[in-house]
């Protein structure tokens, strides 16, 4: 049943919807996903507010949500995001014209959204070619966790773009914005890694879709 219900939603469910479908109480549903969990069978993440499923109850700081241990399981919404972060810088040749683009976001109103950021760095490594290409899937499909790849994936651009830019005043202005990414990093860690686990699942099916679409050599 969890199996179910989380491939449907596509991520972690609440308690109350395992309990819902069982036709049980959602205490008793609980009790049972947390057997699961210390057989090993199930993982617990906790979301909050807005991340709360629809007929969930809200309230608190936080909400516990298990998935199927062993599994990955990627929201839709967030590989959107970050696939369409990496289309639109993807999409701009021009080095200081992408900077701009992410700064304007990402120091502001959509700067706590970790796929914007990883979907920039993405993006200009993308852009710099094949051998760069190849490092990034090294990173990630290191055994590294998942908030280290991205930071990783995240210094890599950022290096390569000062360079392109020549330390000029747009290029130190990145650097903040690679300072936020770190603290994102450590805040979401803090609670469960399993949203940046799910990110970096993501980015790993987006670029290999990507690599994938590349003409190949003569």
């Amino acid at each position: 049943m969890l199996r179910r219900l989380a491939g449907e939603r596509g991520g972690a469910v609440h308690y109350s919807e395992v309990a819902a479908a069982m036709g049980i109480s959602a205490w008793t549903a609980y009790g049972l996903l947390r057997e699961l969990e210390r057989a090993g069978l199930a993982a617990r993440s906790y979301a909050t507010g807005t991340d709360v499923p629809e007929g969930a109850r809200r309230g608190g700081r936080s909400r516990i949500l298990f998935a199927p241990s062993g599994i990955v399981l990627v929201p839709v919404e967030l590989a959107e995001r970050l696939r369409r972060a990496v289309e639109r810088f993807s999409a701009v040749a021009d080095e200081g014209v992408a900077a701009r683009m992410y700064l304007a976001e990402a120091l502001q109103g959509a700067g706590g959204d970790v796929g914007l950021h990883l979907g920039y760095w993405m993006a200009r490594l993308e852009a710099a070619g094949r051998n760069v290409s190849d490092a990034v899937v090294e990173v990630l499909d290191s055994g590294a966790v998942p908030a280290a790849k991205i930071q990783t994936l995240a210094g890599m651009g950022l290096g390569l773009v000062l360079g392109q830019l020549n330390r000029t005043r747009l290029g130190d202005r990145l650097v903040p914005a690679v300072t936020r990414l770190s603290t994102l990093l450590e805040e979401a860690q803090r609670g469960s890694d399993s949203a940046l686990a799910a990110l970096v699942e993501a980015a790993r099916g987006l670029h290999a879709g990507q690599r994938g679409s590349e003409p190949l050599s003569p």
